[in-house]
């Protein structure tokens, strides 16, 4: 296994968790109807990106791709701001800085627009 796999199947692990984790948070927490929702959109999307972190860490298994590798950036950057915004949202009611949920999504998009490039590029 290489590094760059390992550190995606350890980072798409952390995903699962911390979306567990924020998910039983939610149900318990006398949140509002607002902060759930919230919470809930943020913890599907981890989840979501977590397998496709999955995904990239499995197709780096097979080719040390440049491609690949700013595919699973992406998505980690993406997890953490998109992600990490609803839930600070969510559960604290701050915004870490303007505009966080957005650049997330910006990142998410990237990461699957890079990651249909190298279906594309790839070799057989």
């Amino acid at each position: 296994m290489t590094k760059t796999s390992r550190l995606w199947i350890v980072l798409a692990g952390l995903m699962g968790a911390e979306a567990v984790i924020a998910g039983a948070l939610s149900a318990h927490a006398g949140l509002s109807e607002q902060a759930v929702l919230w919470v809930d959109k943020a913890v599907s999307y981890e989840f979501w990106h977590a397998l496709a972190l999955l995904a990239v860490a499995l197709l780096s298994l097979r080719e040390n791709s440049r491609l690949l590798t700013l595919s699973g950036v992406l998505f980690t950057a993406g997890v953490a701001l998109f992600c990490g915004t609803l839930y600070m949202k969510g559960f604290w009611e701050i915004t870490p800085f303007p505009m966080s949920a957005p650049l997330g999504g910006f990142c998410l998009i990237g990461g699957w627009c890079v990651l249909a490039f190298y279906g594309f590029k790839a070799k057989n």
